[in-house]
């Protein structure tokens, strides 16, 4: 999926109005592939306030639909958002933005597409089913709606890492102190030596042509 088809299937026209909530679950749910290369021009011409909330607000979503013995998944989740938020709010260069469309890509591949989760309703005589993440917290929200109750295996998908560079933005997501400490936080973390900052060149080169994809 290039970036024109992208727009229309998120049924916009242009990246600035990329700002609902369905906009943001259309994208991370899509059944298809959608590569860095489109999600990129998308994240960077839509309203970086706004994306954070999407974000925010999408992340919140899924939390609340994590079963409630499913502690690890939560954390693993709430780490991921934080990782996210904190790369949002400290977008300062372009390979920050490539970063981000890349690792968002990666994750939501794994939720909504690659993710192996087991799933087996308590009524009797039933078997177990294997579906992606996405599916798993759909049945979870219906079964707090009143739906069926499921057991979830959420063992198989709990190996997921984002990228070290990545998640070393989540203690940045909720940083409240004054401008010059953050630049001072983000250059010592800038000294580390993270392998995502090199991987970042590697990844895709944003096209400048003013052509669409």
């Amino acid at each position: 999926m290039n970036f024109d088809k992208l727009l229309e299937y998120l049924g916009i026209t242009e990246p600035g109005e990329f700002e609902y909530f369905e906009n943001m679950a259309d994208l991370v749910e899509a059944e298809a592939e959608i590569p860095s290369e489109a999600v990129f021009p998308l994240f960077e011409g839509a309203d970086k306030t706004v994306l954070e909330e999407l974000f925010t607000n999408y992340f919140e979503e899924m939390l609340k639909a994590v079963p409630e013995d499913a502690v690890e998944l939560y954390t693993l989740l709430d780490s991921v958002k934080l990782s996210f938020i904190g790369m949002l709010r400290n977008l300062e260069e372009e390979r920050d933005l490539v970063l981000l469309a890349d690792e968002f890509c990666r994750f939501r591949s794994w939720y909504s597409l690659d993710s192996e989760v087991w799933v087996q309703a308590f009524s009797s005589g039933s078997e177990e089913i294997c579906m992606p993440l996405r599916d798993a917290l759909t049945l979870s929200r219906m079964e707090r709606l009143g739906g069926e109750k499921y057991e979830y295996i959420f063992d198989d998908i709990m190996g997921f890492e984002m990228d070290e560079y990545t998640m070393s933005f989540a203690e940045l997501a909720g940083d409240t102190g004054s401008g010059q400490d953050r630049d001072i936080e983000l250059e010592t973390l800038s000294d580390v030596d993270f392998p995502g900052l090199e991987y970042t060149d590697q990844i895709f080169t944003p096209d400048k042509s003013g052509k669409l994809h």
